[in-house]
């Protein structure tokens, strides 16, 4: 009897390491060296009873990009609830047509999970120390092959950062007004591949090229 209690302890707590370490694996962003997978947002900032940050992510059926694009947001240089990598991120898939919002806010702002107009999958809620917090904003694209295309018909398409749209606001209710964010590596900042001497020329490619990331 000892023995099969010892056998199931044992089973059970390698059931949770490996619980735990999937859990890690989607609630922390990568670790990665590889710039077409990144994107980057300079400013970030909450202060309590004053502003919050507010973010879209949007997927715009680019002829160039799958139907579906997944990333990691991760905020740096703030203190979150929980204060871990788990606390500072979130990771959600972008559907072709799909707008995503993310709120960071401090831990006594109205917006919360449990309220009905943010209790939503589309609606994602990173919670800072009750405290003014000032950061930045860095999103990994999951796919670790980011220029890697996909043909479908005649058309290469990717699933990289590059295919979208991001856009975002530092917030002050109490006025109604804020400042916009820039993102460094979404789709605005993608570039075609094919130029030489400043003339695009008609090599064949259907696409744009696998978009540049952050470089």
């Amino acid at each position: 009897m000892r023995k099969f209690l010892l056998a199931t302890m044992l089973t059970l707590m390698g059931f949770a390491a490996m619980v735990t370490t999937t859990q890690a694996q989607i609630l922390t962003a990568p670790v990665t060296t590889d710039s077409a997978r990144v994107a980057i947002s300079p400013y970030a900032q909450t202060v309590p009873n004053d502003s919050y940050t507010f973010m879209g992510f949007s997927h715009p059926s680019l002829d160039t990009s799958l139907t579906q694009v997944g990333i990691v947001l991760e905020v740096l240089g703030m203190t979150t609830v929980p204060n871990d990598a788990a606390g500072r991120s979130v990771t959600f898939t972008v559907d072709a047509g799909e707008t995503h919002r993310v709120f960071i806010v401090d831990a006594g702002n109205s917006i919360t999970a449990t309220a009905d107009a943010f209790n939503n999958s589309r609606t994602h809620i990173i919670t800072t120390d009750n405290s003014a917090q000032f950061g930045t904003v860095r999103i990994v694209g999951i796919n670790e092959d980011p220029t890697g295309s996909t043909t479908v018909g005649s058309t290469l398409k990717y699933d990289n950062v590059s295919q979208l749209n991001m856009w975002g606001v530092v917030f002050i209710p109490s006025s109604g007004t804020g400042f916009a964010m820039e993102f460094i590596g979404d789709a605005h900042d993608s570039t075609i591949g094919n130029i030489t001497s400043g003339v695009v020329g008609a090599d064949g490619n259907t696409t744009t090229g696998a978009g540049r990331g952050i470089n």
